[in-house]
C-alpha cells in the first residue's frame, strides 16, 4: 500500500466509520478513546445542569462523567444482547468501542451548541443555526448507526431495529432512575 493511500483514522472515521472500526478491532485499539468519549459525553450532558445551578456543585460534573461511563457499559451490554435476536455477533469490547466512538459527533455537537442552549447567544443566532444543529444531529446518528452496524456485523436496518428495541427497553427504567437522582440532588 502506498503512503498516499494511508489516511489517519481521525479523518477517515468521519466518512467511513465502519472500515475504521473494523481496523481498530483487528489491532485491539480504540477502546480507551471510546470510553473517554463516553465519559466526556456524560460530562457535556451534565454541563447545562451545572451552569444553571447556583453555587459550586462539582458532584454534578462528576456524576455526568460516571453516568457517561456507566451508560457506555450498560447500553453496549443491551445492544449486544438484543443484536443476538437479529443474528449479530459481537463482543462487548467491540460494541463499547463502536458506541463510544459513534457518540463522538454528538459529543462535539452538544459541546459547541451549549452556549445556544443556555441563553448565552441571542435569539436571532439560535433561529439561524437550528438547521445546522439538525443536519449535524442526523449526521451523528448515521455515524452511530454505521459504527454499531460494523461492530454488531448486522445490516443498518437490523442495527436500527436493535437500537430501537434497546431504547424502548431502557426508557422506563432509566427515567425512573433519573427521577430518583434528581430528587436526591434537590435534597442536597
Amino acid at each position: 500500500m502506498s503512503q498516499r493511500n494511508v489516511r489517519p483514522y481521525a479523518l477517515k472515521f468521519w466518512h467511513r466509520p465502519g472500515a475504521v472500526l473494523l481496523s481498530l478491532f483487528e489491532t485491539k485499539s480504540g477502546h480507551e478513546l471510546a470510553l473517554f468519549v463516553g465519559a466526556f459525553f456524560g460530562f457535556v450532558q451534565a454541563l447545562p445542569v451545572y451552569l444553571n445551578t447556583e453555587g459550586v456543585v462539582l458532584p454534578i460534573l462528576i456524576a455526568g462523567l460516571l453516568l457517561g461511563l456507566v451508560g457506555i457499559y450498560f447500553f453496549s451490554w443491551l445492544l449486544r444482547n438484543f443484536a443476538r435476536w437479529f443474528g449479530g455477533q459481537a463482543t462487548l469490547y467491540e460494541v463499547r468501542t463502536a458506541l463510544g466512538l459513534g457518540l463522538l459527533p454528538w459529543t462535539i455537537l452538544f459541546f459547541f451548541m451549549m452556549p445556544l442552549q443556555n441563553g448565552m447567544a441571542d435569539e436571532g443566532a439560535v433561529n439561524q443555526l437550528y438547521w445546522i444543529f439538525f443536519v449535524f444531529f442526523v449526521y451523528g446518528y448515521v455515524i452511530l448507526l454505521l459504527s454499531l452496524s460494523a461492530a454488531l456485523r448486522l445490516s443498518p436496518i437490523k442495527t436500527f431495529l436493535c437500537m430501537a428495541v434497546t431504547f424502548l427497553v431502557s426508557l422506563f427504567p432509566l427515567s425512573l432512575v433519573a427521577q430518583l437522582l434528581m430528587q436526591g440532588l434537590e435534597s442536597l
